[in-house]
């Protein structure tokens, strides 16, 4: 069983979905699945925009992202709560962006006050990431959005594991692009991402001479209108994720992310029932959670104890801090799977303490 933030478990008749002969991708009967599925996208941001759907990793729509909207040179703020903000950082670098780095400590939330100074001067757009999923931390993305909002800045989001799990309306609070990927909160296969671009978004595209192909957004949206996708899909994840959104749209979006948030209180609750774990984060996700770890224990031997006797799967932070577990509560876990976890980690806890004392 995986526990790990994506990928995540997928229930039976989710994949089957991928299993069924795949159609010609140039097929009217693909391309209005497409349609549909790009609408259904729509509800899934809370936009009025259509998203674009990519055949990349959530790095893939990230550095889309960047190359359609910023210039080598511009000066942009990262906020770097964890190694997903870093990513931020590492890759506006790569196509020579400017970044003035905003570093929080890890599971901390950050300074908005502090935040909003370092946004004056000749700021292009603010990067920001959601659910940092290396520590569990949820940003406030909505009040981080009226701060860009003020000014002419773009608000960049990556919110790769957060849109599904936790609520996220670009619209309303001023995202100008965000990203999502299909084996996350959706619970696919990996493969697909969607990226939305706001309408002052797509007005900067033209004036971005950063070399791009494969990521063009022009080249997307132009294919998007009829229901293409310009380049080879991962053709059945597209039918899952056309499955998953139906799903949510009959659900209410609402719904399916209160789904996520009972499983994170069911398994918090449990954790910290006996004093013996602490939270690690000020301001968690519904996707995961971040056990802080008594002295006694270490993440990566609670991972192996778990894995070496029910085979069971959780993440390494890579972080590379030792002191705090991530479990998710992505994909398809019941929140009993969740109070059987905490039990063996429990269990887990008190072998190291008895082979550590």
């Amino acid at each position: 069983m995986l526990f790990t933030p994506g990928p995540t478990m997928i229930e039976q008749e989710v994949r089957d979905i991928a299993a069924r002969q795949m159609p010609y991708f140039r097929d009217g009967s693909y391309t209005s699945m497409v349609s549909e599925l790009t609408e259904n996208a729509k509800y899934l941001f809370q936009t009025k925009n259509t998203p674009l759907t990519i055949t990349a990793s959530g790095s893939g729509v990230m550095e889309m992202a960047i190359v359609n909207l910023l210039n080598a040179g511009d000066e942009v703020v990262v906020l770097n709560c964890g190694t997903f903000g870093k990513k931020w950082v590492t890759m506006c670098q790569a196509f020579g962006v400017k970044v003035r780095e905003i570093v929080v400590p890890l599971g901390k939330i950050p300074d908005l006050n502090e935040l909003n100074e370092s946004l004056k001067g000749n700021i292009k757009a603010l990067l920001v990431t959601a659910h940092e999923t290396s520590t569990g931390l949820l940003n406030d993305i909505e009040a981080i959005g009226q701060l860009t909002c003020k000014k002419d800045i773009l608000f960049i989001v990556d919110a790769v594991s957060s849109i599904g799990a936790d609520v996220f309306r670009m619209d309303d609070w001023h995202c100008d692009c965000a990203v999502v990927s299909s084996q996350k909160a959706l619970a696919c296969m990996p493969g697909i991402s969607f990226i939305a671009f706001s309408e002052k978004a797509w007005d900067v595209i033209p004036s971005v001479t950063q070399p791009r192909y494969y990521f063009d957004a022009e080249e997307y949206k132009v294919n998007i209108s009829r229901g293409m996708l310009p380049y080879t899909p991962v053709i059945g994840v597209t039918y899952q994720l056309d499955y998953r959104l139906k799903q949510i749209k009959s659900l209410g979006l609402d719904n399916f992310i209160l789904k996520h948030q009972s499983r994170a209180d069911v398994f918090r609750s449990r954790m910290l029932a006996n004093g013996v774990f602490s939270t690690f984060v000020e301001r968690p996700s519904n996707a995961m959670t971040s056990i802080k770890l008594p002295d006694y224990c270490n993440m990566r031997d609670m991972i192996a104890y778990i894995n070496d006797r029910y085979a069971w799967h959780l993440a390494p932070n890579p972080t590379g801090d030792s002191s705090y577990l991530r479990v998710s509560h992505m994909g398809d876990l019941a929140e009993a799977d969740l109070l059987l976890l905490a039990e063996r980690l429990e269990q887990a806890a008190d072998h190291l303490k008895n082979i550590n004392s």
